[in-house]
């Protein structure tokens, strides 16, 4: 190497110098895991630095070809020395054209000089400026098309090894608000139709494959969204949206990572989480796969990923953990600064009880009450015995772990709560749900789903009581929202109903003074006598009472319910006796 001229040693000794670059950075990708060195790879600059060696590499290698070409061409015959001459210079030029006229024109040297010597005028003399501009506005032409192909050789490089973003669109369920927006669609499958947006994702794995081991990849890291899919999560989107689809969430703990959800809180490796990104503080809960206080330990190659808007997110809550080979793309946690984090909360009393979401009664009644109105029902007033009866039955909710509307394990029911706190009604109903919620979430839940939409607004509902009632749940802190509907309803029985019951009454009036009669008869038995008469008085009786409240349009008491159960059997035994009495 020694006898090739200065022209083929220098872009030889900078190939050299890039290959080894590229292969120090193979290694320390290799070998240091979990340092320093490995954030420095997730940086936005190491993509630009491997692009910048490798094109640095390549061109080096082109210009020490060339040379090397052009050196044993010169120890040819002169015609073709000159042709192969002409052909590298004409490549050399096109490569580095905005350079040379930089140097040739500008003569930055001579500048440099005229400066130190304080000769500033004669660089802004009439001809030098003339000859300034119009260099300048040849190179301001020419530099695009000179650029434009290395532009075109790194994107290509770049996109090669997804460095290059590319934009999703973003559907408008909500479920990673406030990061991105919700849509405006009410119904849930015409959310996940709605898009709100795109924004730009990072194709994932990236990086270098060599000889089967990737390099230069980004490491996912807490904080990452990402775009997911899996079959359990293509299911889950056929089941929420009527057909399969991926779910975009938050990375939020990592292989190793222990995870816990307790009082609304995130707790990773210990600690709870601060996390400016969620809709509302104290708004994370269980669900199937990760239950409330229930631990869990990442294993390796699993993510556990969650929606920003913790109660309105289908996330690994639900169906479970994912794997790294089902990330699709990722906006790294640190390019999200600047762009993503302008609806982020206020965190510094995130871990006090005055962050605790409170329920405002008052206000939730007066949006249930506009909602009515709208849907043309009687407007709700506040009953205090419902809230007694709602907090009784909360506690034993929270007692036996019984959510069920059956009270199955509790066997504590609304009826026998209401009964409790002296209350009664005729038509009574509840609605009870785990959590944590302020005023305006807690309407637009219920309001979310149609079924209890319609539940909220039953017409024959009158009186309205809520309680949230904290407490535990196997030893760990919880809270239910009870609510306990009733109202009035006329019974409005029928004409026909309520003339057979004063029929009854008549004809027991027609026949007593016969019966009455006949204790003054000598051949009589008297035992049959006095107990006939005496049904024959609890008949009516009975018939009575349950006449005049039908007749008032008035629901019947239990006890007059029981009259009518027992008129049959009075019925038949009077008839008995009478058979009797008369000899038959």
């Amino acid at each position: 190497m020694k006898d090739f001229p200065i022209e083929v040693k220098k872009p030889f000794i900078i190939w050299i110098i890039c290959l080894l670059l590229f292969i120090l950075l193979i290694i320390l990708d290799s070998l240091l895991k979990d340092t320093a060195f490995e954030a420095l790879l997730n940086n936005s600059i190491v993509p630009l630095l491997v692009l910048g060696i490798i094109l640095g590499g390549v061109i080096s290698f082109l210009f020490f070809s060339i040379s090397t070409i052009s050196y044993f061409f010169k120890k040819g015959s002169l015609k073709k020395r000159n042709i192969v001459i002409k052909i590298l210079k004409t490549f050399l030029i096109i490569l580095i054209l905005p350079i040379l006229l930089f140097i040739e024109v500008l003569k930055p040297l001579r500048l440099i000089k005229l400066i130190i010597k304080k000769k500033v005028g004669d660089i802004f003399s009439k001809q030098s400026f003339k000859k300034y501009a119009f260099s300048f506005l040849i190179v301001i032409f020419l530099f695009p098309l000179w650029a434009l192909p290395y532009f075109f050789v790194s994107y290509v490089v770049a996109n090669a090894l997804g460095f290059v973003s590319s934009p999703i669109p973003i559907a408008g369920t909500g479920s990673m608000y406030p990061t991105f927006p919700k849509g405006s669609k009410k119904d849930l499958i015409e959310q996940s139709k709605e898009t709100i947006g795109s924004y730009d994702f990072m194709p994932y794995p990236n990086g270098l494959v060599l000889f089967g081991k990737r390099y230069f990849g980004y490491k996912l890291q807490r904080g990452d969204i990402v775009l997911a899919i899996n079959e359990k999560i293509k299911e889950n989107g056929k089941k929420l949206y009527g057909e399969p689809s991926g779910v975009i969430k938050r990375i939020i703990a990592l292989p190793g990572d222990t995870l816990e959800i307790r009082d609304g809180l995130v707790y990773l490796n210990g600690n709870p989480l601060v996390e400016p990104y969620t809709a509302k503080p104290h708004s994370t809960f269980g669900e199937g796969f990760l239950g409330e206080c229930k631990k869990i330990t990442i294993p390796k190659n699993k993510l556990f990923i969650m929606g920003d808007n913790r109660k309105g997110s289908g996330d690994s809550r639900e169906f479970g953990l994912v794997d790294f080979n089902d990330i699709e793309s990722a906006i790294p946690f640190q390019k999200q600064k600047g762009k993503l984090d302008k609806y982020y909360r206020d965190t510094s009393k995130d871990l006090n009880d005055s962050t605790r979401i409170k329920l405002d009664k008052t206000q939730y009644l007066e949006l249930l009450n506009n909602k009515r109105a709208e849907a043309g029902v009687q407007l709700l007033k506040y009953q205090p015995l419902l809230e007694k009866a709602a907090t009784k039955q909360g506690e034993m909710i929270l007692k036996y772990n019984d959510f069920s509307y059956e009270a199955t394990r509790s066997g504590y029911t609304m009826e026998k709560a209401m009964r409790e706190v002296g209350y009664s009604n005729i038509v009574w109903n509840e609605a009870f749900i785990q959590g944590y919620y302020d005023t305006k979430e807690f309407i637009d839940y219920y309001f979310d789903f149609p079924e209890w939409e319609k539940f909220l607004l039953e017409k024959d509902f009158q009186e309205i009581g809520i309680s949230e009632v904290e407490g535990e749940i196997n030893k760990c802190p919880t809270q239910v929202i009870v609510q306990h509907f009733a109202g009035y309803v006329p019974p409005n029985y029928t004409k026909e109903t309520i003339e057979s019951w004063g029929r009854i009454i008549n004809n027991i009036e027609e026949i007593l003074p016969s019966w009455e009669k006949m204790k003054n008869w000598q051949n009589v038995n008297r035992n049959d006598l006095d107990k006939l008469l005496g049904l024959l008085y609890r008949r009516k009786n009975n018939a009575e009472a349950i006449y005049y409240r039908m007749k008032a349009n008035q629901w019947l008491t239990s006890n007059e319910e029981g009259m009518m159960t027992e008129d049959k059997n009075l019925y038949e035994q009077i008839n008995v006796l009478a058979n009797r009495l008369n000899g038959k």
